[in-house]
C-alpha cells in the first residue's frame, strides 16, 4: 500500500508539471529555471532607431518589458504558452534577459512577441491567456476605452508610448538553454499628426507662419478611434533584417471627437508632438463623397485675417488639397500638414466644416516612419526666433505702465520729423548720439526718449529678431551689471562680445525690440533649452533727463523693462545707468553681409 501511494503521488506529481509546461503563463520567479527553462538575452531599440533607447524620453523610453512565447504552427502564430518579464541587465542599457521555455527538440518552435511599456506594467492579463491564439490575446489587450471631447489622447515620462516587436524577423525559432536574441526593433502603438502654418522649418517639427493671415486657435479630430491595439492584427505587419513595417491598420471600433485648444498650440501657429492617433482605415473614396461624414478627419479652427471670430476648416487625409493620393493612419508614422495658405474665411462651426466640401485653404502632407532619432523640436543651431505679426512672434500690442497700452511697430530704416536719417539697429555703440552729435559713420542711431510713445514714434522691433537662449553674465559671474561702468559700455560690450549659435554680432535691444520679447515670452518659453526672461533688462534706447544740448547728447539714465514683477510686470521704466539690471541679447536673423557670421 505505501508504495502505491508513493507511485500514486509520483503521476500526481508528473501530471502536475505536464500541465505547468503545456501552459506556464505565471511569472517567472514562481518556479526555477531547470532543464524546461531557458536564459534568453536580449536588446531592444525603440521604433526602428537601430540604437538602444532607455530614458526619460516620453517618445522613446522603454520602462518595462515582457515576451509573448507562442507555440508556432508552421510560420504562424499558434498558442500562447508563456510569458517572460523582461529584466534589465545593466541600467538604461536597453539590454534585458528573460527566462522562457526549453524546446524539447528541433521540432519545437516558437515566435515570440515584445511588448514595452503596458499600462503600469501590469501584463497579468497575459497570464490568463495561455493556450489563447494570437487573435484572441491581440484583442484581449486593448487599451482602455477614451469618450469625452477633452479626453485626448496623451503620454507622459512616467506612462510612456506602449511599443510592439517581434524577434528574429517573426522566424519560428529552437529555444535552446542559454540564447542571445540579438537586438529587437520596437514600434509605437500609435501615430502621430503635426500640423502648422506657413513653411515647415528644417526640424521638421516647428513651422514659420510667415504672411499667411491666419492665427491656429484649436484642431479638433472627428471620428478618432476610442482604442487602440498594443498588439497589431498578425497579417498587418511584416518583418525584414530586422525592421518591423506595419503594412495595414488595426482599427479596434468607436469613434469619438477629441479637440486641442490653444494650450497644444504654440504661438497660433503650429501643434506639434502632442496629437496621437489610433490606426485607422479611413474607407477612401473621393475626397467629398458619400463616406466625406463617416471618415476620420481633421478641423482646424482659427481666425482668418485678424477677424475677431472663430472659422473652420476641414483637412483630410491625403497628400494636399484634391489630390488623389490617399493615406490611412498607421502606428508608428508621423503625418505632417502644412497649412500653405488661407484664402477666405471657412465655415462657422466644426460641424459645419466636417459634414461640407472643403473650402477656404490649401495645403501639403507627407508620411514618414517615426523614428526615435528624427530631429524634435528643440531648436536648431538657428537659434531662437520671434517674426513680427508671423511664427513666435504674432502679439504686437504692449501694456507699458497702468492700462497705457500701444502696437509695437517694425523697424523703421529711417528716422526724424522734418528730415529723414538712416537709422542703423547694429551700429549704435556710441552714448548718446542723436541729432545733436550726427558723427556716427553708416546711420544714426535715433535720439533720447522721455517718454514710451516718444521712442515707439522714432523705432520699433526689427521684424525678424533672434534671441539670445540665456541671460549674459559678466567675467565675474554676475547676471546683473551696469548699463555704464565709468567710460566703459557694459552692458553693450557683453552683447557685443558674446558668440552664441555660430554668430558674433549680437546686440543689446531696441526698447521696443525688448517689449516685442516681453510679449511673446510664452511662445519662447515653449521651446526646449530656453531659459524664461526673469527680472529687468536693460535695452540700448536711452531716457532724456532735460532738455539741454548735453543733456540731449548723454544722459545717466537709460529704459528698461519689467518681465516678472508682482505689479509691474511688462512695465517700462527709466534707470541711472550705475545700477544693475539683466541683460538678454539679440540679433538680425537674416543675414546681413555687411555682419561678421562665423
Amino acid at each position: 500500500m505505501k508504495n502505491n501511494h508513493i507511485s500514486n503521488l509520483r503521476k500526481w506529481a508528473m501530471l502536475v508539471a505536464a500541465m505547468i509546461l503545456q501552459i506556464s503563463c505565471q511569472q517567472d520567479d514562481s518556479f526555477s529555471p531547470a532543464a524546461d527553462s531557458a536564459i534568453i538575452n536580449l536588446s531592444v531599440s525603440a521604433a526602428n532607431s537601430g540604437t538602444t533607447m532607455d530614458n526619460d524620453d516620453t517618445a522613446s523610453a522603454i520602462k518595462s518589458l515582457c515576451i509573448l512565447q507562442f507555440n508556432a504552427d508552421g510560420n504562424s502564430f499558434g498558442t500562447l504558452r508563456h510569458v517572460g518579464m523582461g529584466m534589465e541587465t545593466a541600467p538604461n542599457s536597453g539590454k534585458y534577459s528573460a527566462t522562457l521555455l526549453q524546446s524539447v527538440d528541433n521540432n519545437d518552435k516558437y515566435k515570440l512577441v515584445i511588448l514595452a511599456n503596458f499600462p503600469d506594467g501590469d501584463y497579468g492579463i497575459f497570464y490568463r491567456m495561455g493556450g489563447k491564439s494570437y487573435a484572441e490575446v491581440q484583442q484581449a489587450c486593448l487599451s482602455a476605452e477614451l469618450s469625452g471631447e477633452s479626453n485626448v489622447l496623451e503620454f507622459t515620462a512616467a506612462q510612456p508610448f506602449p511599443m510592439f516587436g517581434i524577434a528574429k524577423d517573426g522566424a519560428p525559432q529552437i529555444i535552446t538553454e542559454t540564447m542571445n536574441l540579438g537586438t529587437v526593433s520596437l514600434v509605437r502603438a500609435v501615430a502621430r499628426v503635426d500640423i502648422g502654418i506657413g513653411t515647415k522649418n528644417a526640424d521638421n517639427n516647428t513651422w514659420n507662419k510667415g504672411g499667411v493671415p491666419f492665427a491656429m486657435t484649436q484642431v479638433q479630430i472627428w471620428k478618432d478611434g476610442k482604442q487602440y491595439a498594443y498588439m497589431p492584427v498578425e497579417n498587418n505587419f511584416s518583418s525584414s533584417a530586422g525592421a518591423l513595417a506595419i503594412n495595414s491598420p488595426s482599427p479596434v471600433g468607436g469613434t469619438e471627437t477629441k479637440i486641442y485648444g490653444s494650450a497644444y498650440i504654440t504661438g497660433t501657429t503650429y501643434c506639434s508632438e502632442k496629437i496621437y492617433l489610433p490606426e485607422a482605415d479611413l474607407l477612401w473614396g473621393d475626397v467629398y463623397d458619400d463616406n466625406h461624414s463617416s471618415r476620420l478627419a481633421i478641423i482646424v479652427g482659427g481666425k482668418y485675417n485678424s477677424s475677431d471670430a472663430e472659422t473652420f476648416y476641414r483637412v483630410d487625409f491625403n497628400y494636399d488639397e484634391g489630390s488623389k493620393a490617399k493615406m490611412d493612419i498607421l502606428r508608428n508614422h508621423v503625418y505632417r500638414f502644412t497649412i500653405k495658405s488661407v484664402k477666405d474665411a471657412g465655415y462657422a462651426t466644426a460641424e459645419l466644416a466636417y459634414n461640407s466640401k472643403p473650402k477656404g485653404l490649401d495645403f501639403s502632407a507627407e508620411i514618414e516612419p517615426w523614428v526615435s532619432n528624427e530631429p524634435t523640436s528643440v531648436p536648431s543651431i538657428q537659434g531662437y526666433y520671434l517674426t513680427y505679426e508671423g511664427f513666435n512672434g504674432e502679439n504686437v500690442r504692449w501694456t507699458y505702465g497702468n492700462l497705457s497700452t500701444q502696437k509695437i511697430p517694425k523697424k523703421k530704416s529711417y528716422w526724424g520729423t522734418n528730415v529723414y536719417l538712416p537709422f542703423n539697429y547694429n551700429n549704435f555703440y556710441k552714448e548718446g548720439n542723436s541729432i545733436y552729435a550726427p558723427d556716427m559713420p553708416g546711420g544714426q542711431n535715433g535720439r533720447l526718449y522721455t517718454t514710451v510713445e516718444e521712442t515707439l514714434n522714432y523705432e520699433g522691433t526689427f521684424p525678424n529678431l533672434m534671441v539670445s537662449g540665456d541671460d549674459i553674465v559678466d567675467e565675474s559671474g554676475n547676471d546683473k551689471v551696469q548699463w555704464k561702468t565709468g567710460t566703459t559700455l557694459t552692458a553693450f560690450d557683453l552683447c557685443r562680445d558674446l558668440e552664441e549659435n555660430g554668430y558674433d554680432d549680437w546686440r543689446l535691444p531696441r526698447l521696443s525690440e525688448l517689449a516685442f520679447i516681453y510679449v511673446n515670452q510664452e511662445s519662447l518659453k515653449a521651446l526646449r533649452g530656453f531659459t524664461p526672461l526673469s527680472g529687468t533688462y536693460w535695452c540700448g534706447s536711452e531716457f532724456q533727463e532735460g532738455t539741454s544740448d548735453e543733456q540731449r547728447k548723454k544722459s545717466e539714465s537709460a529704459w528698461a523693462v519689467d518681465f516678472t514683477g508682482a505689479t509691474t510686470a511688462g512695465y517700462a521704466s527709466h534707470h541711472k545707468k550705475a545700477e544693475t539690471l539683466k541683460i538678454r541679447c539679440v540679433r538680425q536673423q537674416q543675414d546681413n553681409p555687411s555682419l561678421k557670421k562665423k
